[in-house]
């Protein structure tokens, strides 16, 4: 059985989920989804998921996997998505991975050993002492004075995860946030190539900015309102994703509709250039540039020609 895999990477609105749509139909295979946001159902026109038209025909996986208000890990991703993955393989299909989470992505492609980092219960069991007693701010700046960058990822309201995070440290004397740098090992259970888009940072930004103005257009901000009348906490962790925390901020009354978007698309640029810096460090990325996204068609026919041989 072969053990190939094709992995596509980048920014978001740099055109990976066309470009992955007509890689599987000239490969004659399937998707497999990396987006740690579009697992949730309900939650479609702010995480930009894919719709059944712009699958055009093409099989996807790991979308709509559970209600936003249910926990899903690395680990669990890992495992189903390898399941997947190992069944394709079986069937003979070149599976191809695309999303911009990263720590996804990574889990497919290296071994992460922080995942199976011991849990130390007396530390686990002192820092909730700590929370009880203190409350999350107090809690939170423990996490802000050892790991800044991961406490910019988590919110103070996901206190489990923040207590993870200082076990972490405490048991293994890494940061939380270096996970994606500093404990990796190439994994061998797949051969993958790894395709990387980029594109002019001016182009990249205008596209994101249409971007958003198109969700508030297609009915973002009712899709909030749906959320938040089903009875889903505006603050769960996936309630506090790009795309749902500005919106709630207007809802709440705390800034103008139109601050809110303006905030929305400058995190969404800010997150776009997070996720290429992260795989911008990965050197067996090959990178294509989408010069002009309207003729992006021809960066996916340079792709196949170079999977071709790869492949």
């Amino acid at each position: 059985m072969s053990n190939k895999i094709v992995v596509i990477v980048g920014p978001t609105a740099v055109g990976k989920t066309y470009a992955s749509v007509e890689l599987a139909k000239k490969l004659n295979t399937e998707v497999v989804s990396a987006d740690s946001m579009q697992i949730y159902k309900y939650m479609d026109i702010g995480t930009a998921k894919i719709t059944e038209s712009e699958k055009n025909g093409v099989e996807h996986h790991m979308i709509d996997l559970i209600e936003p208000n249910e926990n899903y890990s690395v680990s669990d991703f890992k495992i189903k998505a390898e399941e997947i993955i190992d069944n394709l393989l079986l069937n003979g299909k070149i599976p191809i991975i695309v999303g911009g989470s990263g720590l996804y992505v990574n889990s497919l492609i290296y071994d992460l050993d922080f995942g199976n980092a011991k849990s130390n219960e007396r530390i686990r069991e002192y820092y909730t002492y700590y929370y009880k007693e203190h409350g999350e701010d107090k809690l939170y700046e423990k996490l802000q004075k050892i790991d800044p960058s991961a406490a910019e990822k988590i919110h103070k309201n996901n206190v489990k995860r923040v207590i993870r995070a200082l076990e972490f440290y405490d048991i293994t004397g890494y940061k939380f946030s270096e996970i994606n740098t500093d404990i990796r090992k190439p994994s061998k259970k797949y051969d993958c190539t790894l395709i990387g888009l980029s594109m002019d940072r001016k182009q990249l930004y205008e596209r994101i900015n249409q971007r958003v103005d198109k969700m508030i257009d297609e009915g973002l901000i009712e899709e909030v309102k749906s959320l938040l009348n089903k009875g889903y906490d505006k603050n769960l962790v996936s309630m506090r994703g790009i795309g749902y925390k500005e919106i709630i901020d207007y809802l709440d009354g705390n800034m103008s509709i139109d601050e809110s978007i303006n905030i929305l698309k400058r995190n969404t640029r800010r997150f776009a250039k997070r996720q290429y810096t992260w795989f911008l460090k990965d050197e067996k990325v090959k990178w294509f540039d989408v010069k002009d996204v309207k003729d992006i068609d021809t960066t996916i026919d340079n792709i196949f020609k170079y999977l071709k041989i790869q492949l």
